[in-house]
């Protein structure tokens, strides 16, 4: 085979294997943990929303095995805490994550004041 044409095949395995995935169903994920939202009387924690938030919109990506686990693997309470200074740059001060959809005003907020809050887990 020459050389051209195992760059082109190249290629195109590479197309292929990047459009496999496609927006939809990374949305069709559903959360393991569903995401409550919290009311200002409500205390804000790992168990009553931020592992709900979480799963619904980080494990697409940062679960075990998943295209971006090297930047961060979500594997519960304790990786999140590791993690928090980088995680809340990513979703709160600079709004990069999620990749795939958004987060809500609301939801915004909550993981703020959750991480504000200490990251309490109960």
């Amino acid at each position: 085979m020459k050389k051209h044409q195992i760059v082109y095949l190249t290629l195109i395995i590479v197309y292929v294997t990047m459009a496999s995935c496609t927006k939809k169903e990374a949305q069709e994920i559903k959360p393991d943990v569903p995401v409550v939202p919290i009311t200002p009387d409500v205390k804000v924690t790992y168990a009553n929303f931020a592992e709900g938030l979480f799963q619904s919109k980080c494990s697409s990506c940062h679960a075990s095995g998943k295209s971006d686990a090297g930047f961060f693997t979500l594997n519960g309470y304790t990786s999140i805490k590791a993690n928090a200074e980088r995680i809340k740059q990513a979703v709160i001060v600079s709004k990069r994550m999620p990749k795939v959809g958004s987060l809500s005003a609301t939801d915004l907020k909550s993981l703020s004041t959750w991480f504000d809050n200490g990251m309490p887990e109960n």
